[in-house]
């Protein structure tokens, strides 16, 4: 009876353990690179993109208000950057912090938010 008690009380600290460890919910990532093919800015402020790993328009921020975490400072910077890339035909790279992939992401306001944007 003593054993049994014992390792009961081993096998619930595991569980416990484990369950504090992982993740409840899985949670996936992706980051395109790509060349950088229009940079649009609206007169609302709306920063729109087209790249070649979507083809299509991607809102990433506003210059007026914030989109998500990205504030108006670091929407002005991402603008400047990827007009700088894409002026020297560079490559950028998007990081999401979520599902899917750069073909079959969501266009215009509907596209994510980009966690970092980068000059590669």
């Amino acid at each position: 009876m003593f054993k049994f008690s014992i390792r009961k009380t081993i096998i619930t600290s595991m569980v416990f353990l484990l369950s504090a460890i992982l993740p409840i919910s899985s949670f996936a990532a992706f980051q395109c690179s790509v060349k950088v093919i229009k940079v649009l800015v609206y007169s609302t402020g709306t920063v729109n993109i087209m790249h070649s790993g979507r083809n299509d328009y991607t809102v990433i921020c506003n210059l007026n208000f914030n989109s998500g975490d990205v504030t108006p400072v670091t929407c002005a910077m991402w603008t400047a950057m990827l007009q700088s890339i894409k002026k020297k035909d560079g490559t950028a790279v998007f990081y999401f912090n979520e599902d899917g992939t750069c073909a079959t992401m969501n266009i215009y306001e509907k596209a994510p938010i980009p966690i970092y944007i980068g000059d590669v």
